[in-house]
């Protein structure tokens, strides 16, 4: 078990003096804004053995259940072979399968990076040739690192660029190319070429240089170059064409509830692509197979040969070449594809649930007893690392603590200004400062730890746009732990400046 300290966090109010103290509620509030568990398993290394399937089946029930998790869909593959396919769960208002069509995610940016290895395998681009070759007007707020900044560097995420250093939010309308132009505006936090920095409009730009190169777009591109060759009949770079998708969801207090997945338009290459388990299984054989006919040997090499993060061309590579992955995360869906290449297999998992909880609690521990099953091992035991469904419990439990507490709260105010005159100068700005303080330096603690863990364009806006859909039970939690606080030292404050001569 390690612990990490990121954006899941429930706020409180705090007052202060004999009318409006510290509540154990309010530090408990702290130190869950601090530390948050998240289970991590190591699986010892060892020759895998036969895979027991009905030991998987089990195991991913048991996840499902401990998390309420809404449906999985699973593909295993073994000497460039399916040797299981099976949906669990709910895909709404029909049964999950391997065939059901869900948002990928980042395992997008592993289609786009292909589509520029077959492009350059033609000819058609140098993966060494700045961006701006194919981009005359690209740039970014540096001036001299916008000549530097190439293809490779784009694929690789070490352009310099990152999350941190760019500060725009695009309407979910946009084009690749606004996505581009946005970029005048985002600084590096690196040299170029020097560091890893996960940046997914980087992949934006990739997307817009195969739809200039090719003379397709992005969607008629992977479609002929990619899906129909390896028979992904199902699988969409266009997900307004996507039919029968399964249906997303995210979390309420612990409750799974469905939403309506956002399709941001300039960053498809990057998150959006909509494929099935079965689909993306035929793709794993072909990326095990030395790139399945799509690419020559050689290049698929290049493509997992890891760079600077032990990060190849649209893939995670470890420095021994045993495990191959990336995975995505949607508002409303989570994806794992793991290759193990020295073992011949892989898996496929895609599930529609996508709280941030999911993403870096149920997630992780459902693809670590997968892995370890599918390698022919123990797996991790299931009451190894919080519960997701338990932990939204509680934080439901927390609002309602929190309800009540206000509530008294408010009841009290009425007789503050009789007890206001009673208390001295120093005792009455403490008093009234207490309710503005504590809850601000809560919602600071909420933002820094947000921006420390993701790194992310860090504004106001952006952080209550990503609790909104990632975490929209913490936001609940959060007005419900904040604002009544402003509005109590709103009102003692009025009352105070008016000498308290104003009685409720």
């Amino acid at each position: 078990m390690r612990w990490r300290a990121y954006g899941l966090s429930a706020t409180g109010s705090i007052s202060g003096s004999k009318e409006s103290r510290v509540t154990i509620v309010h530090l408990l509030l702290i130190v869950f804004l601090l530390l948050t568990p998240v289970a991590s398993a190591t699986i010892a290394t060892a020759a895998p053995g036969e895979i027991d399937f009905a030991a998987l089946d089990a195991a991913i029930a048991a996840q499902m259940a401990k998390h309420g998790l809404p449906g999985a869909a699973l593909a295993v593959v073994e000497g460039g072979e399916f040797v299981y396919l099976k949906g669990y769960g709910s895909a709404g208002r029909r049964a999950m399968t391997p065939q059901t069509p869900m948002f990928i995610g980042s395992q997008s940016k592993s289609f786009t990076a292909l589509a520029v290895a077959q492009l350059a395998e033609e000819g058609k681009l140098d993966l060494n040739a700045p961006v701006r070759i194919y981009i005359p007007w690209f740039r970014v707020a540096d001036g001299a690192a916008s000549g530097q900044i190439t293809v490779n560097h784009l694929l690789h995420h070490t352009s310099g660029l990152s999350e941190s250093g760019y500060s725009v939010i695009l309407p979910a309308d946009a084009t690749p190319e606004e996505a581009v132009r946005s970029l005048a505006q985002a600084r590096l936090t690196a040299p170029v070429g020097t560091k890893h920095q996960y940046f997914n409009i980087g992949y934006d730009v990739l997307t817009y240089i195969i739809e200039t190169v090719s003379g397709q777009s992005y969607a008629d591109y992977l479609r002929t170059h990619v899906f129909e060759p390896l028979g992904m009949s199902r699988s969409t770079a266009d997900p307004a064409t996507a039919r029968d998708l399964a249906q997303g969801y995210s979390r309420m207090f612990g409750f799974s509830i469905p939403v309506r997945q956002t399709v941001r338009q300039y960053e498809i290459g990057a998150g959006y692509i909509v494929s099935t388990a079965e689909d993306m299984a035929r793709y794993a054989v072909a990326m095990m197979q030395d790139g399945g006919g799509l690419v020559t040997p050689e290049t698929a090499e290049r493509i997992f040969t890891p760079g600077v993060g032990d990060y190849g061309m649209g893939w995670y590579i470890n420095r021994s070449r045993t495990k191959i992955w990336h995975g995505g995360a949607n508002e409303a869906f989570r994806t794992e594809v793991n290759l193990y290449p020295k073992d011949g297999r892989a898996f496929v998992l895609l599930v529609n649930e996508g709280h941030l909880a999911d993403h870096y609690i149920a997630g992780p521990q459902l693809a670590a007893a997968v892995e370890a099953i599918v390698l022919g091992r123990t797996p991790p035991p299931v009451g190894l690392g919080p519960s997701v469904r338990t932990i939204g419990w509680a934080l439901g439990a927390l609002v309602l603590v929190l309800i009540l507490l206000h509530t008294f709260n408010f009841r009290r105010l009425r007789g503050w200004p009789a007890r206001a005159r009673a208390m001295s100068p120093a005792k009455k700005t403490l008093d009234v400062a207490i309710s503005f303080i504590i809850p601000t330096v809560i919602l600071l603690i909420i933002f820094s730890q947000m921006r420390a863990f993701f790194g992310y364009r860090f504004n106001l806006g952006t952080n209550l746009v990503m609790m909104r859909y990632t975490l929209p039970d913490v936001f609940v939690l959060m007005i419900v732990g904040t604002i009544p606080d402003y509005v109590q030292g709103g009102v003692k404050l009025t009352w105070a400046l008016r000498g308290c001569r104003t009685s409720a």
